[in-house]
């Protein structure tokens, strides 16, 4: 047996009156055989705006200072093996500032290693004697600033 749209809607809406779930009237689309397209808005969304437009992130210029303190030389650790690095500054004042040069912080020193963009932070610890010897030298020296 084959109902029609409207039939199973009535008997659809007569059932849910016996219930008492429904409202008594139920309506009918005018023309419940065809289907419509619904507008989606702008970029085919759900309608919905925030409101706000696109955010372009502005561009800018960060200068990154390496303070390099000795040339690209070899370091070694407890262990003997050896890095060709340069032995950078954590901090220093501004060209033509007097004040300390920061080459020992928390234990530990910074290296440029040959090969690679970023700086590697070390323990002084790790370093053979000679090398922590040479880097508390250069951190003594550091301390009273940077030369004329």
């Amino acid at each position: 047996m084959k109902i029609g749209f409207r039939a199973w809607l009535v008997s659809l809406a007569g059932l849910a009156m016996a219930c008492g779930s429904l409202p008594a009237q139920v309506a009918v689309p005018p023309s419940p055989g065809k289907a419509s397209k619904r507008n989606l808005g702008e970029n085919g969304g759900s309608g919905a705006s925030t409101g706000a437009s696109a955010v372009v992130p502005q561009s800018r210029t960060v200068v990154v200072e390496i303070i390099a303190v000795t040339p690209v030389e070899a370091w070694a650790n407890l262990e003997g093996k050896t890095m060709q690095a340069r032995l950078l500054a954590f901090s220093a004042p501004a060209a033509g500032q007097a004040g300390p040069v920061e080459i020992i912080r928390e234990g530990k020193v910074r290296f440029l290693v040959s090969g690679r963009k970023e700086p590697v932070d070390y323990p002084l610890d790790q370093l053979g004697e000679a090398e922590r010897k040479k880097i508390e030298g250069i951190a003594r020296a550091a301390a009273k600033g940077p030369p004329p």
